[in-house]
């Protein structure tokens, strides 16, 4: 059994571990093998801990437990574009994937995003990340076509957008 929440800055140290073990499984072949291995969970920790500590209109940061441990988070807000919500980031730690954390997480992150007045959302996702895109679709997600390149958190990677109605 899952359970979501608004994060506190009391689950930073936990959302920088995960951050760090998720990233380190799902981007492995697709950004550089030395980027990945010198993550740090600390720093992870402190940007998480800052984005709880200063919240924005709009916006909101969810934890997901399961027996009580915090074993995923998601950010989400607005886009930046016409009046759409993002999924910013989720990551679940891989020794919780295929448990239901992850889907449980989406589904509370939309009803967020819905809950915050947003009528549609995107999110970004690598290309050749078939397992993400795979997830995204079976919950209603959609490649709208849009690609780009930037800076992630220090990496330069290409995405692709996904686009999903909130009504």
């Amino acid at each position: 059994m899952h359970t979501t929440r608004p994060a506190t800055a009391d689950d930073a140290a936990v959302m920088g571990r995960v951050h760090v073990r998720a990233w380190q499984a799902a981007y492995r072949g697709h950004m550089p093998d030395a980027y990945l291995d010198a993550l740090s969970a600390d720093d992870r920790a402190d940007l998480w801990r800052g984005a709880v500590a200063r919240p924005r209109a709009r916006a909101s940061i969810l934890v997901v437990e399961r027996e009580g441990q915090v074993v995923g988070f998601a950010a989400l807000g607005p886009a930046g574009v016409d009046d759409s919500g993002e999924l910013y980031s989720i990551n679940v730690d891989p020794d919780a994937w295929g448990a239901g954390a992850g889907r449980e997480l989406l589904e509370a992150a939309q009803d967020e995003l819905r809950a915050l007045g947003y009528g549609d959302a995107i999110l970004w996702v690598l290309p050749g990340n078939d397992r993400a895109r795979r997830f995204y679709e079976r919950a209603g997600w959609t490649d709208d076509g849009v690609e780009r390149t930037q800076q992630v958190l220090g990496a330069t990677v290409s995405e692709v957008r996904y686009r999903r109605p909130l009504a």
